[in-house]
């Protein structure tokens, strides 16, 4: 258990280091606000293309918030026991790719291994573009 009267380091993270982060994991938060309502957030399993985020999904709630108004996509790694791990969020606007004569990228991201985890035809797939992409990496303290 850390010691309360120790502090953590907090360190920012720049863009670089954050796309190596994002491109560790699979699964993160969508968070879209469809129809007035207040913010849905939801996983999806993703992938990194370049600097955009990938992933497919059906036609509900999800790609109604997302192709509608920008979103927000977050992935932590998080150690409780030790109070530290790393956050990163990526703001932008998201795109339905689907149908919209991108035969090349659906070839390319074909071959990858974005494959959902949720049963369902999921022929939509959304790409989001990152406008900003903000990290922070916090470090358990340390007693000297």
């Amino acid at each position: 258990m850390p010691r309360a009267d120790l502090q953590p380091t907090v360190e920012v993270l720049y863009e670089d280091e954050c796309l190596r982060l994002l491109a560790t994991k699979e699964v993160g938060r969508l968070a879209v606000v469809e129809g007035g309502y207040s913010p849905l957030i939801v996983p999806v399993n993703y992938i990194l293309d370049g600097r955009a985020i990938v992933f497919r999904t059906d036609g509900g709630t999800k790609l109604r918030g997302a192709i509608r108004a920008p979103v927000s996509f977050e992935v932590d790694d998080l150690d409780p026991s030790t109070r530290s791990g790393w956050s990163v969020v990526a703001r932008g606007v998201a795109r339905d790719l689907s149908g919209k004569d991108r035969s090349d990228l659906e070839v390319r991201l074909a071959a990858t291994p974005l494959h959902p985890w949720v049963p369902g035809e999921k022929s939509h797939l959304v790409r989001i573009a990152p406008t900003t992409l903000s990290g922070r990496w916090l470090q358990a303290p340390v007693a000297r």
